[in-house]
């Protein structure tokens, strides 16, 4: 009998961390999104990929990668990126790498950022303008009608940009700054390049060859980013296929160099997601008084309480397996419909009592206070000639059943951090409850 009364205490408690994990999950959920969690942690871990914020803005601009930006006039950037595109993406930025038109937009996004940091109508005319000049370039990078027309483009894109500096006074110096750093990045590109077809046997693919030029041109932008991109793109080719298809190689690296932080990141937000679960499961069992301790002693102390429990654990566990599915509004109504029916030992304040007056002449004396010296007084907050009694807490004065309330309050949180799946899984262990009835492999019976 002791098992039994063990098992259903248990099982009350498990029911009580999965709903408040549950909650709290939501919450989380509504939070990062909200808060953009997880295209913002993606953001940060490609900087640490690419070592320049300015790169990744360039890898956001590139049209594989703006496809998957959402929201109002795309503003919100991808919360995921597929691995293929990520690799397209890079290999397509590694062929320009090292152009005068790639040089210049890389400096043109450093622009951007310094004209975000002017006033309202300076930055206003220089985001426009920047823009139109973006285009320009972006024009050049993609033109295949001969290096005649990439003049062109560029020298046009040089003189709106002269333009600009001569209109907007505190950009110049930036301006200025930018073209010499283009200019000198230019000579020192196009001596490692020299140094590359003098040193380096050439591959039979052009674009591997480009992409090889661009990592050697990372060497002067980028030195760090270069080292991580040529040990990938230097992998010796291990069967005959990679050898005729290096391309393929240097795409399939790519993706693992992706996925593998992409991995790490998967484990830096599930440590950040649990960590916000287990303050708001905490803040939630303050909140609405849900001390596992003393729900632990109320299950074991009160057989009807365990009883009720029982009767409604097959719906409770069903309503709570809906949630987690899909959440629907009918079953959160069934949900606290079948919680009515159990009353549950948590909340701070009980049902108001009228205190004694000419109009309830037959209601006890006592008084409602918080510190009660006697049999008759109740232990409560007095409002409005109603005493709102103070329930499933202990006395004010009472500091060790303080202490051991906010033990069972640190208890609930760490409990109710571990998720609603987890939880229910468990119940699920005890209680083998399917609202649709055993599946076909499980079904023992024959047919006749």
């Amino acid at each position: 009998m002791a098992i039994l009364v063990l098992l259903n205490v248990i099982l009350g408690m498990i029911f009580a961390w999965s709903l408040l994990s549950l909650a709290a999950m939501n919450i989380q959920e509504w939070v990062a999104a909200r808060r953009s969690w997880r295209s913002r942690m993606l953001e940060s871990s490609l900087q640490k990929m690419f070592t320049d914020p300015v790169l990744v803005e360039q890898f956001y601009q590139h049209p594989l990668i703006l496809s998957l930006f959402t929201g109002k006039e795309n503003r919100n950037k991808p919360s995921y990126i597929p691995p293929v595109q990520f690799s397209q993406a890079v290999i397509d930025m590694l062929s320009t790498t090292g152009t005068e038109a790639s040089l210049l937009q890389h400096e043109l996004f450093g622009l951007v950022e310094k004209a975000r940091r002017l006033g309202p109508r300076a930055r206003r005319e220089s985001l426009k303008r920047l823009d139109l000049i973006l285009g320009m370039v972006r024009k050049a990078l993609v033109c295949e009608t001969g290096e005649e027309t990439v003049g062109d483009t560029l020298e046009l894109a040089r003189q709106e940009l002269e333009a600009f500096a001569n209109e907007v006074k505190p950009m110049r110096r930036h301006i200025e700054a930018a073209q010499a750093n283009v200019s000198d990045s230019k000579e020192q590109v196009n001596a490692a390049l020299a140094r590359l077809v003098y040193e380096e046997e050439q591959s039979e693919d052009t674009a591997v060859n480009q992409v090889r030029a661009g990592v050697t041109a990372l060497s002067v932008t980028h030195p760090q980013l270069k080292q991580s991109l040529y040990a990938i793109l230097h992998s010796m080719p291990a069967t005959l296929w990679q050898k005729e298809n290096e391309l393929e190689l240097i795409r399939q690296n790519l993706e693992a160099w992706f996925n593998a932080n992409m991995d790490r990141l998967t484990g830096w937000y599930r440590r950040r997601a649990q960590a916000m679960v287990f303050a708001i499961s905490l803040l939630l069992a303050l909140v609405v008084n849900l001390d596992s301790i003393h729900l632990a002693g109320s299950l074991w102390k009160q057989p009807d309480l365990r009883e009720a429990f029982s009767s409604q654990l097959a719906g409770l566990i069903g309503s709570i397996g809906s949630q987690s599915a899909a959440a629907p509004d009918g079953q959160w109504q069934s949900l606290q419909s079948l919680l009515g029916t159990i009353d549950l030992p948590v909340g701070w304040i009980g049902t108001p009592v009228e205190m004694r007056t000419a109009a309830a002449p037959d209601v006890p004396a006592g008084a409602c206070t918080l510190f009660p010296a006697q049999e008759n007084d109740i232990y409560g907050v007095l409002l409005s000639q109603q005493c709102y009694p103070l329930v499933n807490t202990p006395l004010l004065q009472n500091m060790t059943g303080w202490l051991l309330k906010f033990l069972g309050f640190l208890v609930t949180g760490l409990a109710a951090s571990q998720g609603a799946p987890f939880w229910f899984d468990i119940l699920k262990k005890f209680v083998n409850v399917r609202l649709t009835g055993l599946r076909p492999a499980e079904s023992t019976g024959t047919v006749g």
